[in-house]
Order: C-alpha cells, then structure tokens, then sequence
C-alpha cells in the first residue's frame, strides 16, 4: 500500500478541494504522489519521473506545450515527428532526462531501492520550503 488514502482518478470536485489554497499538507502531498507515480504501481520509479519530465518541463525549454497526440505519444513512449520537417524537438535528450531522474531519486531516496515510495515523497515534499503555499489553484 502506498499510503494514499484518496481514490484515483479524482473527480474535478475532490481535485479541486485537494489543490484548495486550504487543503492540509497531508492531501497536497497525497494528490501530489499521484501525478508523479505516472504508472500507479505505488512508487515513483525513473520512468514515471521521465514521463512527468516531459510534460512539466518542455513548455518551459521549448516554449511550445505538447499537443493531445504529442502527450499520447509521450504515454506510449513514442517521439513526436513532424510528418513535412521529420523529428520535431519538443524534448529532453533521453539522457537529460535520465540524468535528471536518476538525481531526483538519489536525492529523495531514503531507503536506497532504486525508486521514490510514499513516504519517501512525504518525507521530502514535507521539507520542500514553499511547497503547501505554492500547490493550489486559485480561480
């Protein structure tokens, strides 16, 4: 068990309540987990981290988002082309991104497995300065 104790997927309702200026620290961290662990298998391993990379990071290196079929493509582990101009980079090398993974878990890794559990991620999100004012969404 990961430790999470919200259903996935969250209705727009619950989701909102969690990204709440209001919601404890506790749900923030919970909802949190839940996008990272891209696969839902309970922990944040180098893949699921590659996989947020892309969607988290690229609007800001290539001022461009991904597109609905362009984050299908990220999903199936597929890489964008352009069918005129041939590959389109919308992305980190695959080596930026391992590299940057792999720092990710080295540094949140406490028990040193290989991969970020629940409470590995509580424990470093619980520490993160600026992190329950900073996740939310205001309307």
């Amino acid at each position: 068990s990961s430790g999470i104790n919200a259903e996935w997927p969250l209705r727009p309702g619950d989701m909102m309540s969690q990204l709440s200026s209001k919601a404890p620290l506790d749900t923030k961290i919970d909802f949190a987990f839940k996008i990272y662990d891209f696969n839902g298998d309970g922990q944040i391993c180098d893949k699921d981290l590659e996989k947020v990379l892309l969607f988290l990071i690229q609007p800001a290196v290539t001022g461009s988002t991904l597109n609905s079929q362009e984050r299908g493509q990220v999903v199936a582990n597929k890489s964008s082309r352009d069918p005129e101009n041939g590959p389109v980079k919308k992305e980190l090398s695959k080596e930026e991104t391992n590299l940057v993974a792999r720092n990710v878990i080295k540094e949140m890794d406490m028990d040193d497995d290989g991969s970020i559990s629940y409470l590995d991620f509580k424990h470093g999100m619980s520490k993160l300065n600026g992190f329950e004012e900073s996740f939310k969404v205001t309307l």
